[in-house]
C-alpha cells in the first residue's frame, strides 16, 4: 500500500468521498422472512451511511487517509469503525435537512437481501456550493487524492451539482470516479470523468441496452475514460478504448451484497492512489467486492480478501 506523500508537505494522497445523499442506516438480519407475521430480532445495526460513507471505511479501515463529505444534519449520528479499524475522517456539510433512512433486510436461509430506501428531501441551493467549496479545500490538504461520488441523488440536485463537483476536481488536480445512474451517469461521461461504476440494471436503464459491453461502448462514446461494470455472480467488466477484461472468481460466494460495490469503489479509488495496473486493480477490485459479502453490514469487508485475490481470473480482450 502507498498512500504517496508529498515531498513537499509531507500531505497525503486520500479517498475523498461524496455521498450526495447520505442516510441512517438500519440493517436487520433473521432467518426467515414471512408475509404477514410478527418477527423478533436482536437488536437491529444502526449507522451512519450513504454509499460514499462505506467507501471511505473501508478504505480506511485497509489503512488508507479518507475524507467523507456530503450534507449531513448536526442531528446525524457519527461514524462508527469497526472494531479495530481506523475511521475515515468527517468533513460534512451541515443542513438542516433530516437524515434520511434505509432498511436492508437479510435473511440467513435463503441468503437474500431486500432494500428499503427512502428517497431523501431537498437541500437549499447554498449547501450545494458549501459542499463544492469543502471538496476544494480538502483536495489542497490531500494533493494527489481520488475522489468519489456514490449514490443516488437527492430532489434539487440536478446534473449542474455534480458537474460543478467534477470541475472542482480536475482543477486540483485529482482523478474521480463516479458511481451513479440516469442523468447523473451520463453528465459525469460527458465531463470526461476517469472512470464510472455502474451495476448491470444501472447501466441497462441508462443505455437502453442489456449487452453491457454495448453500453459501455455507449458511455465511452460520451467521453468517460474507463467503464467498470459490476454484474454480481459474474464479476467485473472493464471496458476503455483499446477493449475489454472481465474479472471473477471461480466461484461466487454467498452472504450479503450491500455494501459490495462501494467496496469495489473503494478498492478501484486506493488502486489509482497507488498506481496499479489494469490487472491488478480488477483483482484488487473483485476481491474487495467479494469480501464485502462475507460482512453483515456494509463499509467493511473480511480479511480473506487478500487470499480471494489470489484466485481472481482474469480474461483481457483488446480491440
Amino acid at each position: 500500500m502507498s498512500t504517496r506523500p508529498t515531498a513537499d508537505t509531507g500531505a497525503t494522497a486520500a479517498v475523498v468521498a461524496i455521498t450526495p445523499n447520505p442516510a441512517l442506516d438500519v440493517t436487520i438480519t433473521l432467518d426467515r422472512l414471512v408475509p404477514e407475521k410478527t418477527h423478533r430480532i436482536d437488536t437491529a445495526q444502526r449507522k451512519l451511511g450513504g454509499k460514499g460513507v462505506n467507501v471511505a471505511a473501508v478504505a480506511a479501515a485497509e489503512g488508507y487517509p479518507a475524507v467523507m463529505l456530503g450534507p449531513v444534519n448536526d442531528d446525524a449520528p457519527g461514524h462508527v469503525p469497526a472494531e479495530g479499524k481506523a475511521s475515515p475522517e468527517a468533513a460534512f456539510t451541515p443542513t438542516p435537512v433530516r437524515l434520511r433512512e434505509t432498511f436492508a433486510i437479510h435473511t440467513t436461509d435463503d441468503g437474500a437481501t431486500s432494500i428499503i430506501n427512502e428517497k431523501g428531501d431537498r437541500h437549499p441551493a447554498e449547501i450545494w456550493t458549501q459542499l463544492a467549496d469543502q471538496l476544494e479545500r480538502t483536495l489542497v490538504a490531500h494533493p494527489g487524492s481520488t475522489v468519489t461520488v456514490s449514490g443516488s441523488w437527492p430532489p434539487g440536485a440536478d446534473e449542474n451539482v455534480l458537474e460543478t463537483m467534477i470541475d472542482r476536481t480536475r482543477k486540483a488536480g485529482a482523478r474521480i470516479i463516479v458511481d451513479c445512474a440516469g442523468a447523473h451517469l451520463k453528465a459525469a461521461c460527458r465531463a470526461g470523468v476517469d472512470v464510472v461504476k455502474p451495476n448491470a440494471a444501472e447501466l441497462a436503464a441508462t443505455t437502453g441496452t442489456e449487452d453491457p459491453e454495448a453500453g459501455a461502448a455507449q458511455l465511452l462514446d460520451l467521453g468517460v475514460g474507463l467503464v467498470i461494470v459490476s454484474m454480481g455472480e459474474e464479476g467485473l467488466l472493464a471496458v476503455d478504448r483499446a477493449g475489454s477484461t472481465r474479472a471473477r472468481l471461480p466461484e461466487p460466494l454467498t452472504g450479503n451484497p450491500t455494501g459490495a460495490g462501494d467496496a469495489l469503489v473503494s478498492a478501484l479509488a486506493t488502486g489509482l492512489i497507488d498506481g496499479l495496473g489494469r490487472a491488478d486493480l480488477l483483482r484488487r477490485a473483485t476481491a474487495w467486492s467479494a469480501a464485502a459479502v462475507l460482512e453483515d453490514t456494509a463499509g467493511v469487508i473480511s480479511d480473506r480478501w487478500r487470499e480471494l485475490a489470489d484466485t481472481v481470473i482474469i480474461d483481457e480482450r483488446t480491440n
